[in-house]
């Protein structure tokens, strides 16, 4: 008998926590609600073509959607008023499935890495962040450059330490829906340096913190 109540004590303990705490989590949010809070101007850029009648400028294949399994892809171009272009894609996600290594998937499309390193980026919302700058290069064309940052429900991380960010956020509230990000910024044109880039980004995230209460 004591064996058995040893077993069932914190059982029932659990499920009166679960009780009480509701333990359902929350609704998932649609593609389109997360798309509908992206950015369509910054400074001197203009969002390009939005197609499928949204704010994005093109759709991630679907390869990405079943391996990561992400609350939402957003993809944009914009481009200023030199025609200068920025490659932006925010991801959306409720687990650390959601966001990869982005060595692996530059490899992948043909991008070699002339350069990674960790920098940071100085935000108004968020003090310094850490990111992942890279110099990437495809033959017979220039180098580009590339800023990469993980935002977990903790916060901005590294992409090794955002894995143990979700693992965290999990223990303090299981049940809580907590939602994550990464972005990715590539410029795409000969006339911007890692200078312009790095800027682009850090005003990005300030300006997309801003215009979504804190939520992205």
């Amino acid at each position: 008998m004591k064996k058995v109540a040893q077993i069932l004590i914190p059982l029932l303990a659990v499920l009166a926590l679960v009780s009480i705490s509701g333990a359902r989590k929350p609704e998932r949010p649609t593609e389109a609600s997360v798309e509908n809070m992206m950015l369509t101007e910054l400074g001197d850029y203009q969002l390009q073509p939005k197609e499928f009648d949204s704010k994005i400028s093109y759709k991630m294949d679907e390869t990405s959607y079943e391996v990561l399994d992400p609350i939402a892809i957003a993809c944009q171009i914009f481009e200023d008023s030199r025609g200068e272009q920025v490659d932006v894609v925010v991801i959306a996600g409720d687990s650390s499935q959601a966001f990869h290594d982005q060595q692996i998937c530059f490899k992948a499309q043909g991008w070699e890495l002339k350069l990674v390193e960790e920098r940071k980026l100085k935000t108004k919302a968020h003090d310094e962040i850490p990111v992942s700058f890279m110099t990437i290069k495809r033959p017979n064309s220039h180098e580009r450059y590339a800023v990469y940052a993980f935002r977990s429900p903790i916060g901005f991380q590294t992409y090794s330490q955002q894995k143990f960010g979700w693992v965290q956020a999990k223990l303090l509230d299981p049940f809580g829906g907590k939602k994550g990000y990464s972005y990715r910024f590539i410029g795409l044109t000969d006339g911007l340096s890692q200078e312009d880039v790095m800027k682009f980004a850090t005003d990005y995230i300030d300006s997309l913190h801003s215009s979504t209460d804190g939520l992205m």
